[in-house]
């Protein structure tokens, strides 16, 4: 909550260029900006082609993007997250098994036949059906070569490179669709769009690394080509889990289309589930960063962080979803009737099912790579077939929508499946001697949990504070600082910059000697800066309702903070308390006892004994209290701007 030290920037990278380094180190930032530019990209794809060919033309399009879909998440998605598993593990050489080329080519073959045999109402557009279909196999064959390009991106922990080459194939697509509208349009150009756009991934050279990224990607091997003793039957139970989870939901239309779904109704689903796949979209691509780090965790045997991030996407998974229903029901047919026309848009209860069984879809896709990180297919293929029969129940139901009654089934595998995956991450292991279970366990599920959620409902909020803070003062939006954590370790915080970024040290060295000479418990001496002329104008309104604080979210995700604990000081502040007190027993929190109790108009000893008393009483029953009471603290008793 309080901090009024935006300090120690010699800590910081030196030059222009420098400023971002630490936020590209690992290149996650870059992953997900691609990943969104990808997304909007294929979204912009798919409106331009129903808003130039119409409801009737655009039919075809929809039929080659659910086969292309269906085969790349299904069988070409496993194939690049066994890339990444194998590489990450120290595979050398060509790491595509002979098992994965026959699985891709039967599913390229697999998709041809079932759009082969579709009416002949979506041939009119093409010059035969054996051009429809070749070009089915056209996409599929395309998209494996660009699957594996990614697989080894993301293996070799080039993310930065693996968000780029998302983003560039789908707007290299994009580009060429819109060249097609401007000039004729026609089913044709978008489908020769659709099959060209991968082919930019060459541009990045995905087979070849440098040392450095040699380095990085073996760091969790266990020996060259650890990976093969592990994956027996891991592909097949990769596949099972992929096809369980996205058949209704990329297999909706034709699904609908069996239900005695009319061609308008068919273009309702589609667009429906389109629009409400967009968080399942990005998460496909955040795979290839998760993965990597669940890889690492399951061969270095931090089993109970593994067991941690499971609980917490559940809990995160299940409010979401509760967002995503109204969001749904709210914006979902207007955005499908404004991407689409308003022919295509859902009823607000279809739209609020779909938004909903899509959250949970992406809190189940993330669970499951950690059984797939720990090679556990045989538990990842059951959940997903417990997930499979309670959707094909669903299907069997008699209802008179077909709409509906896509995504209601849809929604109840999605919650059968989330379920099931949880609790198979959390079942004891073979080798494993004890589970450990109390109040550590449940605070890291915890903080995983509540920092999700809250990274994804508060993200339009940091882009614009971050927006705001980029115009109204030079330097960079966020910034990194050393801080002291448990065990006096030290880690880098992340955080809204709200001082200027070339500030006077003189300003903080003066406050440290005040804290030094003011170590009495009844001193007045605050740990604020009254009157801090570092502050910038943005800086002072991101303090007073602790925005600045938010990317603090980061740091509990990464394991060196909690959402509840003593505030993390800069080492001159640690050096004053000293390293062998109490408070240095816990991480370090976004807010804690001290932070309810004062903010930041307290002095120096009075929160250490706050901090001392939180360590001393800690329960899970006690952090929920300083979280409820963070927001009163906040929003009842806003912090000083100086």
């Amino acid at each position: 909550m309080e901090d009024h030290r935006d300090t120690t920037q010699k800590d910081q990278p030196s030059g222009r260029a420098a400023r971002y380094a630490y936020m590209r180190s690992d290149g996650t930032l870059d992953i997900v900006v691609g990943s969104l530019l990808a997304g909007l990209g294929g979204y912009a794809f798919q409106f331009l082609g129903g808003r130039s060919l119409g409801v009737d033309g655009f039919a075809p399009i929809g039929i080659l993007l659910t086969a292309h879909f269906l085969a790349f998440v299904i069988v070409l998605l496993p194939i690049e997250q066994l890339v990444i598993r194998r590489l990450t593990l120290g595979a050398r050489g060509w790491v595509v098994p002979v098992r994965a080329v026959a699985l891709a080519t039967a599913a390229a073959f697999a998709a041809a036949f079932v759009v082969g045999v579709a009416g002949d109402d979506y041939f009119v557009f093409f010059e035969s059906r054996t051009v429809f279909v070749l070009f089915v196999l056209a996409t599929v064959v395309v998209h494996f070569f660009f699957a594996v390009g990614r697989g080894h991106l993301a293996g070799y922990r080039r993310f930065r490179s693996y968000g780029y080459a998302s983003a560039g194939a789908s707007m290299f697509r994009l580009a060429i669709a819109l060249a097609v509208a401007i000039v004729a349009p026609s089913v044709i150009g978008f489908a020769w769009a659709h099959v060209l756009g991968p082919l930019v991934i060459v541009l990045w050279r995905p087979w070849k690394r440098s040392r450095r990224e040699a380095g990085v990607a073996g760091d969790h091997a266990a020996g060259g080509g650890a990976a093969e003793p592990d994956e027996s039957g891991l592909l097949a139970g990769l596949v099972l889990a992929a096809a369980a989870s996205q058949a209704l939901l990329l297999a909706g239309p034709l699904v609908a289309s069996r239900l005695g779904a009319t061609n308008a109704e068919f273009s309702v689903v589609f667009a429906t589930l389109l629009i409400a796949r967009a968080p399942l979209t990005l998460g496909y691509n955040l795979i290839a960063r998760v993965l990597p780090s669940f890889t690492g965790m399951a061969a270095s045997d931090e089993r109970h962080e593994l067991r941690s991030w499971a609980r917490g996407i559940a809990v995160a998974s299940v409010a979401l979803s509760v967002v995503g229903a109204l969001a749904g029901a709210v914006l979902g047919p207007i955005l499908v009737g404004f991407a689409f026309g308003s022919g295509f848009a859902p009823t607000p209860f279809v739209a609020a099912v779909a938004g909903a069984g899509v959250v949970l879809a992406s809190g189940a896709l993330f669970v499951g790579q950690i059984l797939v990180a720990k090679g556990q297919s045989l538990r990842l293929g059951v959940a997903w077939i417990a997930a499979l029969v309670a959707g094909g129940v669903m299907v069997a139901l008699p209802f008179d929508d077909p709409v509906a009654h896509v995504v209601i089934a849809f929604a109840a595998a999605e919650v059968v499946a989330l379920i099931a995956l949880v609790g198979a991450a959390l079942l004891k292991d073979a080798d494993e001697a004890e589970v450990s279970h109390g109040y550590h366990v449940i605070k890291r599920s915890l903080d995983i949990g509540g920092a999700m959620t809250a990274l994804v409902l508060l993200s339009p909020l940091i882009l614009v504070a971050a927006v705001a803070v980029k115009f109204d003062s030079p330097g960079p939006a966020f910034f990194r600082q050393r801080r002291v954590g448990r065990n006096g370790d030290l880690f880098w915080m992340v955080k809204l910059r709200t001082m200027t970024f070339d500030q006077d040290e003189a300003v903080f060295r003066r406050h440290i000697d005040q804290l030094r000479k003011a170590g009495a418990p009844d001193s007045e001496y605050t740990i604020r800066i009254d009157d801090d002329p570092r502050i910038t104008d943005i800086g002072g309104k991101l303090r007073k309702w602790s925005i600045d604080e938010i990317p603090n979210l980061w740091n509990v995700l990464t394991g060196s903070m909690s959402l509840v604990g003593p505030r993390p000081l800069v080492q001159d502040e640690a050096e004053l308390i000293g390293f062998d007190h109490p408070r240095f027993e816990a991480k370090p929190g976004v807010t804690g006892l001290a932070q309810v109790h004062g903010r930041d108009s307290i002095g120096l000893a009075e929160r250490t004994e706050w901090d001392e008393r939180y360590v001393a009483t800690r329960t899970t029953k006690l952090d929920m209290k300083i979280l409820f009471a963070t927001v009163g603290a906040v929003f009842m008793t806003p912090g000083d701007e100086g």
